[in-house]
């Protein structure tokens, strides 16, 4: 009701430097490779325990909302945004002291709470989409201390909705399903791209908080898309 309502009133080298350059690392890569290959077996293996990779939980809360255009809307806390919670499970990659990349699988909702009005109606809506959602970091670029370890990171998504709730009221009347904006928001998948800044403690994130902006409209009839604050703790 409340989107069906909404739309009805509104410097180069020379051949011989070259020579001399090819020259030199050929000599002096295999060198390097006798140097890395007779450090001493201990260091070795401390290096390789210092970068395990992590497996773990995150979890945490989000505040999403609906972006009707390519703006960069940034959901916050409070009565123009839908509030949830996330949980689900974390892997990193290829842990170097400055980078990895990490891989996630999560339950989580979205959706947006908005007010659709004229000079003589006031319309509320909640739509409360859950998904299961697929999300990749190929790019966690690290500080490299030891300890703590503050971090960025790029990526992106996909979700597959497992179901949605919607609702709607006019002025002071109660609540009640609102199967004919459920029907708009009518496309299952989402997928988008999020940028994340978070800590490490030693080997392993602890706190992050993540921006995800979905690429794709959640409705074929109208242009709606996901946008999601996301604050994450892992364990």
């Amino acid at each position: 009701m409340g989107y069906f309502w909404k739309y009805d009133c509104q410097l180069e080298p020379t051949p011989s430097s070259m020579k001399i350059l090819f020259t030199y690392l050929f000599l002096i890569f295999p060198l390097i490779l006798t140097a890395q290959h007779s450090q001493p077996h201990s260091l070795a293996t401390d290096q390789k325990k210092h970068f395990i990779n992590y497996i773990g939980f995150r979890f945490g809360g989000l505040a999403s909302s609906f972006s009707h255009s390519s703006s960069l809307l940034i959901p916050s806390p409070g009565k123009k945004s839908m509030p949830a919670f996330h949980a689900g499970a974390a892997m990193d990659f290829f842990s170097k002291a400055n980078y990895n990349a990490r891989v996630e699988l999560s339950y989580l909702s979205k959706g947006a709470k908005e007010t659709f009005q004229n000079d003589r109606i006031a319309i509320q809506s909640t739509n409360r989409l859950h998904y299961v959602q697929l999300s990749a970091l190929p790019l966690v670029i690290k500080t490299g201390d030891k300890k703590i370890n503050p971090y960025i990171a790029l990526g992106g998504y996909f979700a597959r909705r497992i179901g949605i709730k919607s609702r709607s009221k006019t002025g002071q009347e109660n609540w009640e399903n609102d199967p004919m904006t459920a029907n708009n928001l009518n496309v299952e998948n989402d997928y988008g791209y999020s940028v994340s800044a978070g800590i490490n403690i030693r080997k392993r994130p602890l706190f992050e908080i993540r921006y995800e902006a979905g690429l794709h409209s959640v409705s074929t009839s109208s242009d709606i898309k996901n946008r999601s604050l996301i604050v994450s703790f892992f364990i």
